[in-house]
């Protein structure tokens, strides 16, 4: 009995022993980051807030973690930033042990952990985000939770560094006003909170309740109803306001014809214009309800329909409005073959999802096909090429109905710019996913890339980043479309300008309308922000006041300027330019030369340099007193002839007329010129916005960051040459006796404008961005367009002088020459200042 009583006692001892051994494996497997061994851990934690001077809150986490050589990953941590054991050992010490895939959207990173060594492993961990919206952020070990009212700031540690040593948390508010603190920080002051760990005493429950100003909590609900709804309404108004006011436009042209009768590219101009605002007022409509806000029509009507969160209905809706650009612009049938199949691909794959693979409704819960990813790839290369293709046959129809592609008379070619397209497509479409790829690895870069369903959530990553940019394009392509508009004005202002057959002085009132709105949609549209407090409910007002700052300088110009003044000598003399017809140009810029030779002789005279076989002075006088008289056009003979004014000499009028007969041909020559000189300040001013702080991460990150710095750099320009186009127009009409008094009339006018939109940025205390560089600098090359239209008003004297400068000197005398140059030399220093104060700012201060 005692033998089997210790066979019994050895049995249990055995099974004892195993137990404890599986006990002890299990929770070593279970634990695989040895919590126990990180119990001496030091650890700091900081969170500092900005939010003075942006649109939305700046949150940057910086977290420092020593961790004691005993812990059995630490020389881990020293591996490469590829390797398995690093990634492991850092998701021990910056994550949550209970999953292995993290994604965390909203953080961001500048550089890696930065890791050092010296008695311990010292990893410093920075991070930051942006609280642009509502939800959960989660930055480093804090988790904020943004409200309606309220911000909650916890902090949550990872698992592993549960009973570590925490021995500093602080907490910057910079200026935000906390609403409640718990627990009790060990000291306050200057806007920050700090606790003080105890070793051996668990990490205190950090938990800050914030109240976030009205302009940064309005920035963070711009997603929300009913402020969501409003932000569109006022896309909505300035979108739908710019097409309506041109085919209202169109309208009132086919009633008033520059001539008696329409000339057949003043029709076909007019009714391209009338085309256009229709269709581009009916596409604006579209995509703010189907494609930009699918929720904006259930939040009206109270109830869900057909189209409530149903992606295929917004990839049907981008596809069709991309297929009618395409349509309505009338290219060649190999165009309209190519773009109807490809529209018809889309439809099949939005009507019936299900025959690729794909859920009903393009809402993406699980890892599709591989046809199914090769098919929505499919869907965003044809969505893309459509708009593009789309607006550039616009572009071209536009162009050439208003005669301004004299040498390609015949629509788009498949076989050229068709296949142009498609390879900007292709680029676009590979940048938009090798962007997603990044933001992909920056959100995921600490989860468990071995794990098999690590690379099922990619591919679906994927899949729904390629169902939203279908989505994404028509919004991203009709911002753009304002230069289809501007082209539109300008083929309808070339074309009545042509068509009139008695030549007048400058643009009508009509046409004044035009070059109005061409510059409030093409010159200030372009460099103001619409969006206060991450709303855009005031983006239809700058429209209006736009056109309204342009017909205020009109109004000035039409009791200053040169060519308004009357004529001395009768009760009913006309204005100077009434005057002076088309035809007389050569005359007027010949007596402008004469009065000039006058002028240089009588100078010498003065100075005792009387050379022989030179007028006297009272046959010079005489001569100069009959170019100041002048001769109506279609008067007779021998009618009296009116004087000039007496402040107004024949070289202002030679001046105010411009270097060319009619007013259209002046607008395209400032045009052109203002679109040459713009060239490198262009590039400066996109160089400028690449200092901003973490301008480049942006970029790398954004879905369509290169495509949109290409058009930053051409919509520079064509601001530029928007702004020439409008000096030149109005030229004859503006106030000022040379050019630089023209170009500062406009110039002031475009900086009353900037500056009523930096006062808004100002007072919603966001980014007031490079307004004083954007206003010197067009002024900079509104003056240096206007000295130029000036020297090309002599041209005919460019032969006798070495250079240009030259020949300005002889046109403005020494003395006004040395004005002009102090002048332009006042505006080249206040660039210089504004770009060494901008130059001196550290972007990371801001």
């Amino acid at each position: 009995m005692n033998r089997w009583a210790r066979y019994a006692v050895l049995v249990l001892l055995a099974f004892t022993w195993w137990g404890s051994w599986s006990a002890r494996a299990t929770a070593v497997a279970g634990d695989r980051c040895h919590a126990e061994q990180l119990e001496h851990a030091r650890t700091d934690a900081l969170v500092r807030f900005t939010y003075h001077g942006r649109t939305y809150v700046l949150m940057q986490g910086t977290m420092t973690v020593r961790v004691p050589m005993a812990w059995v990953h630490a020389n881990d941590l020293l591996l490469g930033e590829d390797s398995a054991r690093y990634q492991r050992a850092m998701r021990c010490l910056l994550r949550e042990q209970e999953k292995r895939q993290y994604y965390r959207p909203d953080e961001w990173r500048v550089h890696s952990p930065q890791v050092t060594k010296d008695s311990r492993v010292n990893v410093r961990y920075e991070t930051l985000s942006w609280i642009s919206h509502r939800g959960h952020f989660e930055v480093g070990p804090w988790l904020m939770d943004v409200g309606a009212a309220h911000w909650k700031l916890v902090l949550k540690e990872p698992t592993a560094l549960k009973n570590a040593h925490w021995e500093r948390i602080e907490v910057d508010l910079a200026g935000l006003a906390a609403h409640q603190v718990s627990p009790t920080p060990s000291t306050v002051g200057k806007g920050k909170l700090v606790w003080r760990g105890t070793a051996g005493k668990p990490r205190p429950a950090v938990t800050v309740l914030l109240a976030p100003p009205w302009q940064r909590a309005w920035a963070a609900s711009g997603a929300v109803e009913p402020w969501h709804i409003v932000s569109h309404a006022g896309l909505a108004s300035s979108w739908v306001g710019a097409s309506v006011l041109i085919a209202l436009a169109a309208l009132r042209a086919r009633g008033q014809p520059a001539g008696t009768t329409p000339a057949a590219t003043e029709q076909s101009a007019g009714r391209s214009l009338l085309q256009w605002g229709l269709l581009s007022a009916a596409i604006g409509v579209a995509v703010l309800l189907f494609t930009g806000t699918p929720n904006v029509i259930t939040a009206v009507m109270g109830r869900p329909g057909w189209w409530d969160y149903d992606k295929r209905w917004q990839v049907l809706i981008g596809a069709l409005a991309g297929w009618a650009l395409v349509v309505l612009a009338r290219p060649r049938r190999s165009m309209l073959v190519a773009a109807s199949l490809a529209a018809a691909g889309c439809v099949l794959v939005a009507s019936a999802p299900s025959l690729f693979g794909l859920p009903p409704a393009l809402l993406l819960a699980k890892r599709p096909p591989d046809y199914g990813i090769i098919t929505l790839a499919a869907v965003a290369t044809a969505v893309l090429w459509l708009w593009l293709t789309g607006i550039a046959a616009w572009l071209w129809h536009l162009a050439r109905k208003g005669g301004m592609l004299r040498a390609f008379p015949a629509p788009m070619r498949l076989r050229g710019t068709g296949v142009v397209l498609a390879l900007v497509t292709l680029l676009t479409l590979g940048w938009y996913v090798r962007a997603g790829q990044r933001t992909w690895e920056r959100a995921t870069w600490l989860s468990d890339r071995t794990a098999p369903e690590y690379e099922a959530l990619y591919v679906l990553d994927i899949g729904e980043g390629l169902v939203s940019f279908p989505i994404q394009i028509p919004t991203w392509g009709y911002t753009h479309t304002w230069v289809l508009t501007g082209i539109a004005i300008a083929a309808l202002l070339r074309a009545r300008a042509l068509a009139r057959p008695v030549p007048c002085s400058g643009p009508n009132g009509f046409e004044r309308l035009l070059t109005a709105v061409l510059f409030s949609v093409v010159v200030v549209g372009r460099q103001i922000s619409t969006s206060y407090a991450g709303n855009n409910a005031l983006a239809g007002l700058w429209l209006a006041l736009g056109v309204a700052a342009l017909y205020a300088l009109l109004a000035v110009g039409q009791r200053l300027a040169v060519l308004m003044q009357r004529l001395e000598g009768g009760a009913f003399a006309p204005a100077v330019g009434e005057a002076i017809s088309e035809a007389s140009h050569n005359e007027l810029t010949g007596r402008a030369r004469r009065y000039r030779e006058l002028h240089t002789q009588l100078r010498r005279l003065e100075q005792g340099q009387d050379g022989g076989g030179t007028p006297t002075r009272h046959a010079m006088e005489r001569e100069l007193s009959n170019l100041h008289r002048w001769r109506p056009p279609g008067g007779p003979a021998d009618a009296a002839r009116p004087w000039l004014p007496s402040q107004v000499t024949v070289v202002d009028v030679a001046l105010s007329w411009g270097p060319h007969a009619n007013w259209w041909d002046n607008a395209r020559r400032a045009a052109l010129l203002a679109h040459t000189i713009g060239i490198p300040f262009s590039l400066f001013l996109v160089w400028l916005a690449a200092r901003q702080e973490y301008w480049w991460m942006k970029l790398l990150h954004d879905s369509m960051g290169v495509p949109d710095l290409v058009w930053t750099f051409i919509g520079l320009q064509l601001t530029w040459a928007g702004a020439g186009l409008v000096l030149g127009a109005l030229w004859r009409l503006l106030p000022g006796r040379r050019g630089p008094a023209r170009a500062l009339s406009l110039g002031a006018t475009y900086g009353l404008l900037i500056g009523l939109g930096t006062l808004a940025n100002h007072a919603t205390d966001q980014e007031l961005g490079n307004a004083a560089m954007s206003i010197c600098l067009m002024l900079l090359v509104l003056t240096l367009t206007s000295l130029a239209m000036d020297a090309d008003t002599f041209r005919r004297e460019r032969r006798f002088w070495s250079s240009r400068i030259g020949l300005l000197v002889s046109i403005y005398q020494m003395r006004g020459f040395s004005v002009q140059i102090a002048y332009l030399t006042a505006q080249a220093v206040g660039v210089l200042t504004i770009w060494k104060f901008l130059v001196n700012i550290d972007p990371r201060s801001k």
